[in-house]
């Protein structure tokens, strides 16, 4: 839960002021405030006299509500596109955190989209954009909120004005959308950013709430090590500058991940904590407390000590009701009465509250939320002896639990992968900066030889200028070729220790888990560390492909042609001569790279059905052509852009003294024809 912390303006100071006003105001009360408004000139004395009824106490927060929507109807009817935007703004923020009516905050704010774009008021566009995003979040819209949030950032980036805080906060709100739809290292690139600006912006708050949100993505897909190390922070900081609500959060999602890894000490250590820090007051102090208070009868009724979850569940009920109509923390609260009422064994009255909370999360992207509502369903009729029912939920809980092991691994691999992409494109650009200090230092090569050929032209030297110059030509290509084939044998070594990294660690620590959950008959985790151990070991191949040394360049060929056959949906006829005795180790290497990185462009962008590759082997040389009928790419642009990829596969078949032509043509396919000479004869 994040903290809406906006520039306050005019209006939003009004709906604080109002709030505790006295609802007794009548109809005729309102019109006469109406028609006093109407009379009045100008947007600013109609602000003041609004706060004069504000300090008189004569109307109530809603009543105050409904003037602000006549008068933005109004403002859109004359097109006063500034003024209808600032009452859209207040309005929103008022029926999502004061009167917690979502429904009603997002049809307003959804309703002024359209005209949006005819404001000429930077600030108040920014903040429409985190208060409609905002609305669509707590309705759990979240690609909905996302891309509104894409459409508010692409805005704000136009601006370039790093000093407003909606900059930060739209990337902060990104970071937890795109965790809630499974795109992990979009989420980790959101936070990131969100934290850079909120540093340079010296907001400390926000800066914790950032690395929290980066603390939870990462706790929800395994990598608790990285999510206990980012929300050490979080504690020491926020306990610092006393923002307790932050560091109660943070607790909350550390009793979260204990709960997950069946740790019952550590996770009555952290709600005990939690109870502690949510009593300082902050500004959502509010929702802190019910989600406190929801874990916390949670919590002890699950761990079997019922008086202390009767006793925040009393004080649970007693402060619910400003926020009975959020889905969010209904949601919790239905599971932690449920919780406490399975507990008392109370079960009809656990069974009304575990289904409202199912009925709530159902058709939702919470998952954790959708299991527990299951797992406690299941526990409930069984005590009820409904087995049937209690079966079905425990089946339901099951398979949820199982596919999202599945997924969370995926994702932590992805996530992994996306790193060493990452590394790789550092890697490059430390080859681009080295081939811009070679070419310095040759451009003041080429500058001194300049000078003195035409010092030895003048003084009758000028052969002599040439034939030094035709020598470091020579030299210059024979540095360029050598520093290329280094590069491409040290990304071979560093393949082959990463590969060697993760068979002997990651790997082993995998085989010792597999055979722990073996021994303690842990099913679930047999199979998920099984799983696990298979991807790791799949991508130990992809670095350094055992099949190399153990087949043969023929058989390691013949094997990742039909690990692609399998793989994917395509029909690859391969028809090869034995051709292992033509080429040495090194150029086996580059061979095998070559075809590898060839059939990985093609299942990546060809949209290709059929391929055929044709390995040949003639008196002199190897014959290597590959076809397919995907929808080929224009290669020029390709070539002279960042297509790397091109451009190492060239260098390869240059370094065997070879030629690679490559056709394709716009929805005609690719063709890749090499020559290389047999040097191993």
């Amino acid at each position: 839960m994040l903290v809406y912390k906006f520039p306050i303006p005019i209006l939003i100071i009004v709906f604080c002021l109002v709030s505790e006003i006295c609802s007794s105001q009548t109809r005729e009360d309102r019109d006469n405030v109406s028609v006093i408004l109407d009379s009045m000139a100008t947007f600013e004395t109609k602000v003041n006299h609004l706060r004069e009824l504000l300090d008189d106490g004569r109307l109530n927060n809603d009543g105050i509500a409904n003037i602000f929507l006549q008068y933005r109807d109004s403002s859109l009817v004359q097109e006063q596109w500034n003024e209808a935007l600032l009452f859209t703004n207040a309005l929103g923020g008022y029926y999502i955190y004061e009167s917690i009516n979502h429904t009603k905050a997002f049809g307003i704010l959804e309703n002024y989209q359209p005209y949006v774009q005819h404001s000429s008021d930077e600030k108040q566009i920014s903040l429409f954009y985190i208060t409609y995003a905002e609305a669509a979040t707590f309705m759990q819209y979240y690609k909905r909120s996302l891309d509104i949030l894409d459409e508010g950032i692409q805005f704000m980036e136009k601006q370039k004005d790093s000093s407003l805080y909606e900059f930060g906060y739209a990337y902060l709100k990104a970071g937890e959308n795109s965790d809630k739809v499974n795109k992990i290292s979009q989420s980790v690139g959101y936070f990131e950013k969100a934290k850079k600006i909120f540093a340079h912006q010296k907001d400390t708050l926000m800066y914790l709430w950032a690395q929290n949100g980066l603390a939870q993505l990462y706790g929800k897909n395994g990598l608790y090590d990285r999510a206990e190390k980012a929300r050490q922070e979080v504690f020491e900081r926020g306990t610092a500058i006393k923002e307790y609500q932050v560091v109660t959060m943070a607790r909350l999602a550390a009793c979260n991940e204990a709960n997950r890894k069946n740790d019952m000490a550590e996770e009555l250590h952290q709600i005990r904590l939690a109870l502690k820090e949510r009593s300082h007051k902050s500004d959502i102090q509010g929702i802190v407390n019910i989600l406190t208070l929801s874990y916390a009868v949670s919590t002890y009724a699950r761990n079997g000590i019922r008086d202390t979850s009767d006793l925040y569940k009393r004080e649970l009920v007693s402060k619910i009701g400003p926020h009975i109509n959020n889905p969010f923390l209904e949601t919790y609260y239905h599971l932690a009465m449920s919780w406490n009422a399975l507990a008392n064994n109370q079960l009809t009255q656990a069974e009304r509250y575990a289904q409202k909370a199912h009925e709530g999360v159902k058709g939702t992207l919470e998952a954790q939320n959708i299991m527990r509502s299951e797992l406690l369903l299941s526990n409930i009729y069984e005590k009820m002896n409904n087995l049937p029912q209690s079966l079905r939920h425990f089946k339901n809980y099951v398979r949820m639990k199982d596919s999202v092991n599945n997924v969370t691994a995926r994702r932590r691999f992805a996530f992994i992968q996306a790193e060493l992409e990452a590394e790789k494109k550092d890697m490059e650009i430390a080859r681009q900066k080295q081939d811009i200090k070679i070419l310095d230092a040759q451009n003041k090569e080429k500058t001194y030889w300049m000078i003195f050929g035409g010092v030895m032209l003048v003084g009758g030297s000028g052969f002599l200028w040439l034939y030094r110059n035709r020598r470091f030509a020579k030299k210059e290509q024979e540095l360029t070729e050598k520093y290329s084939q280094d590069l491409l044998w040290q990304q071979e070594r560093e393949k082959e220790y990463i590969a060697r990294e993760l068979h002997d660690g990651v790997g082993q620590q995998l085989t010792l888990m597999s055979k722990k959950a073996r021994d303690t008959r842990q099913k679930e985790l047999l199979k998920l560390s099984q799983d696990t151990l298979e991807e790791v070991r799949m991508v130990a191949k992809g670095l350094l492909p055992p099949a190399l040394a153990n087949l043969g360049i023929t058989g390691a060929i013949q094997q990742l042609i039909y690990t692609f056959d399998e793989k994917y949906n395509i029909i690859f006829t391969l028809e090869m001569d034995a051709i292992d005795d033509c080429f040495e180790k090194q150029q086996n290497v580059n061979f095998y790279r070559f075809v590898q990185e060839a059939m990985t462009n093609l299942v990546k962008h060809s949209q290709a059905t059929e391929v055929l590759i044709e390995i040949i082997k003639k008196t002199d040389c190897v014959k290597l052509l590959i076809t397919d009928n995907g929808i080929g790419f224009d290669y020029n642009e390709e070539h002279k852009g960042q297509g790397l990829g091109l451009k190492t596969m060239e260098k390869r078949i240059q370094m065997m003294c070879g030629n690679v032509q490559i056709r394709t043509t716009k929805n005609r396919g690719t063709s890749i024809n090499a020559h290389i000479p047999i040097t191993n004869a």
